[in-house]
């Protein structure tokens, strides 16, 4: 909850044209919500990502915050449609990239 907390914070201190650092801060907020248990917000969150970065590479740290999300994604939730969707597209957005 700590996590998650700091993040949407963060993530209110941060003006809307700073389209990296938000989608930055937004990768770090979906893990939280994901070890809740809350796959189907944690998913949305994380799909925000690939909005704020759309058209523009997604860069290093941003890939590998999102890497991480995805082994715990399909640890935690293998069977979620949801889970299975966003894991579609992080595929096709990573190779996108």
């Amino acid at each position: 909850m700590e996590g998650e907390a700091a993040s949407h914070q963060a993530l209110a201190g941060i003006p809307k044209e700073f389209r990296r650092n938000r989608a930055l801060a937004t990768a770090r907020l979906a893990p939280p919500q994901l070890h809740q248990r809350d796959i189907d917000q944690a998913c949305a969150t994380a799909s925000t990502v690939f909005r704020l970065m759309a058209g523009h590479p997604i860069p290093g740290r941003m890939r590998s915050l999102l890497g991480d999300y995805y082994r715990d994604l399909i640890t935690l939730a293998p069977d979620a449609s949801v889970a299975r969707e966003w894991a579609d597209r992080y595929r096709s957005e990573w190779s996108r990239s």
